[in-house]
């Protein structure tokens, strides 16, 4: 069922960066946004997810096959299930009937759930309507860390004006590494995360996420990195 996870991961991001401001989400931002949720455990590109949704969303029958444990690991905890094994234990699947015709048709139950869960949609989607955009708080990057920024509707309309949220102002920010920097958890996972700009040159920042100006997904820094470019 990995066509499915995939599926419900993307549409699970794509109304977050709705919810963030941003009018309609492009593929690619959510392929973005999904890499750097995974990456925080195993380091995965956002032009592989974009390739693998392609193909979930245009394969009308059948299934896809994602081969990395720790990437339909990852989808399933982000969809608040324990792991894999707990998404397709509770994933919810209609019932489907078969009529004289040969052809599928959904039973009474399932066309209540139908209708209870399009007026559940109505309601989530009027109560962020209302939450995000009249009570919701804001934040812009400034220089090297995100500050709590007034609704403006030009900011947010060119992605400078975020949704508001309290780990990026308290331990996202752009560092200046050096040799004597701390790059790696005592677990091995990183502490430092890079990005390359349009100069060519690295930028460094403190937290997994999104570049904050051009969007592109944040890699965790890896010893290589840090011979070639920082030590070297």
């Amino acid at each position: 069922m990995h066509k499915e996870l995939l599926l419900k991961a993307f549409e699970k991001v794509r109304m977050e960066l709705i919810q963030e401001g941003i009018i309609s989400p492009s593929d690619t931002r959510c392929a973005q946004e999904l890499s750097a949720i995974i990456s925080k455990t195993f380091s995965y590109g956002e032009r592989r997810l974009r390739d693998f949704y392609n193909e979930a969303r245009n394969k009308a029958e059948g299934d896809i096959n994602i081969s990395q444990p720790q990437v339909i690991s990852a989808l399933a905890q982000y969809l608040g299930y324990e792991d894999y094994r707990d998404f397709l234990i509770k994933r919810n699947i209609n019932e489907v009937k078969i009529d004289q015709e040969g052809k599928r048709v959904l039973n009474i139950k399932n066309k209540l759930t139908l209708i209870v869960i399009l007026l559940f949609l109505v309601g989530v989607i009027s109560f962020f309507g209302y939450n995000y955009f009249i009570k919701q708080r804001w934040m812009e990057w400034q220089g090297t860390h995100y500050v709590e920024a007034s609704f403006d509707a030009e900011k947010l309309k060119t992605g400078a004006l975020k949704a508001y949220k309290s780990e990026r102002l308290e331990s996202f920010e752009q560092l200046d590494p050096s040799c004597e920097t701390q790059f790696f958890n005592d677990d091995g996972s990183a502490k430092v995360w890079y990005v390359k700009n349009k100069n060519g040159t690295l930028e460094f920042f403190s937290s997994y996420g999104l570049h904050p100006k051009n969007g592109k997904a944040l890699k965790p820094i890896t010893k290589y990195m840090i011979e070639k470019y920082i030590c070297n």
